[in-house]
């Protein structure tokens, strides 16, 4: 990094920063007043769920008429598109959730939000773990406080854990634990939309110890919440996530009745580029471009992949299968605001990078994620899809044409075992 180039930093972590004292704010205000029709209202689907598991009624998790009944006793309103907020999670979600439904939703909303940024804040810790203290408490602030963690904070979502598991996935594959890394995965159950190409990932690079440790602990963690949850809500759960996942190409209710319904133009994927632009009425129109897309993204970056093969080991290895990451969000058809927090896996896939880039690469990363604070005011503009194809294109055409990839930014060395490599 040039000393021109200083300044320019010095002002995006500036403006960074800002941002978050701000949203930090919103959140504090919002958490400290009673539920209502305002705010963000994901976490009324868990509290729900997990009221369900404590009242002995796991076969009601996705009974519309159950989950609104318990949701009105403490917004008496409707909210979000269904009139009420979906719980879509497998029921070993419910389950993990009981504890906090076992208080009222107002204190355990907060409880949650509290555990849920210690570990963001440990996560921006790990991120920026090769820089000076000051600066690496500058980028954890930074990590920790971007639009994407307010975004999962205030919905009392998943994902922050999701980041934190899949930190450590990375981290053990680094170190040739395999069977670790397949355990950490596993976390990734709670959204099967992000489990499906990792796994197909790791089938690809022969992997098998970590494919088969991911399914056994997901299998594992189905079983031991069978006293909670009996086999029937399992059952129900395949057919609901199959009409979920159908509500998608419906115009999520625009095209007939769907389970589901949601904004998805809000979404951050390669479908909520096209609802943005097309608008969520273009059921037709938007299915056949994304399919199209979709298909014409895997085709690339495999092709890509094929020059150059995804791995922990060489620079070029690495800014691949950081370039994976991107395509698992790119090609999520539910890929909203907060699952964007996952975009920080590719920036711990690139280490080890040059010191004099560390800084400015964690800078550069928070930047493309608070892009989904601009998009959220502006459906139109999804500028966060935007950049991640602009990144996936300009890796891919690298890794085709033979050159080097983020040559004299990325680290060109082995920082993994022989076992860990590939």
């Amino acid at each position: 990094m040039t000393a021109r180039a200083i300044p320019a930093l010095a002002a995006a972590i500036a403006g960074l920063l800002l941002l978050g004292v701000a949203v930090a704010v919103q959140l504090v205000v919002e958490l400290a007043a009673a539920p209502s029709v305002d705010g963000h209202h994901d976490v009324l689907a868990f509290w729900a769920a997990g009221r369900l598991i404590l009242d002995g009624r796991p076969d009601a998790l996705y009974d519309a008429t159950a989950v609104t009944a318990l949701q009105r006793t403490v917004i008496p309103e409707p909210v979000g598109m269904n009139g009420y907020m979906p719980f879509i999670n497998p029921p070993p979600a419910a389950v993990a959730f009981a504890p906090i439904a076992a208080l009222p939703l107002a204190a355990g909303r907060v409880l949650w939000a509290v555990a849920s940024a210690a570990i963001a804040i440990a996560a921006g810790l790990w991120l920026a773990r090769a820089l000076p203290l000051r600066e690496r408490i500058v980028g954890a602030a930074l990590v920790a406080s971007s639009f994407p963690v307010y975004h999962a904070l205030a919905e009392g979502q998943w994902s922050i854990l999701l980041l934190g598991a899949g930190l450590v996935a990375i981290e053990a594959a680094r170190r040739g634990s395999w069977a670790w890394a397949g355990v950490a995965l596993a976390a990734f159950w709670l959204k099967p939309q992000f489990i499906v190409l990792p796994l197909v990932a790791l089938a690809l690079g022969g992997r098998w110890r970590a494919i088969g440790t991911t399914v056994a602990t997901g299998a594992a963690v189905a079983v031991a919440m069978l006293p909670f949850t009996g086999l029937a809500p399992y059952l129900t759960y395949v057919t609901y996530l199959a009409e979920v996942v159908t509500s998608h190409f419906s115009g999520a209710g625009e095209a007939g009745s769907a389970v589901w319904r949601g904004d998805l133009a809000s979404t951050e994927g390669l479908n909520g580029l096209l609802v943005g632009w097309l608008g969520q009425d273009a059921v037709g129109v938007v299915n056949a471009l994304w399919a199209a897309a979709v298909a014409g993204v895997l085709a690339v970056y495999g092709l890509a992949a094929r020059r150059v093969r995804p791995g922990l080991g060489s620079g070029d290895a690495r800014a691949m299968l950081a370039a994976g990451v991107v395509v698992v969000l790119l090609v999520n058809p539910n890929q909203f605001v907060q699952d964007c927090v996952l975009l920080y896996l590719a920036l711990d896939v690139l280490a080890p990078i040059r010191p004099a880039w560390r800084l400015p690469a964690l800078v550069a990363t928070v930047v493309i994620a608070d892009l989904t604070f601009l998009d959220q005011r502006a459906a139109a503009l999804h500028l966060f899809p935007i950049a991640l194809l602009a990144g996936l294109a300009w890796t891919c055409a690298r890794a085709i044409g033979g050159r080097a990839i983020g040559a004299g930014v990325i680290d060109a060395g082995r920082p993994v075992t022989a076992r860990g490599a590939g």
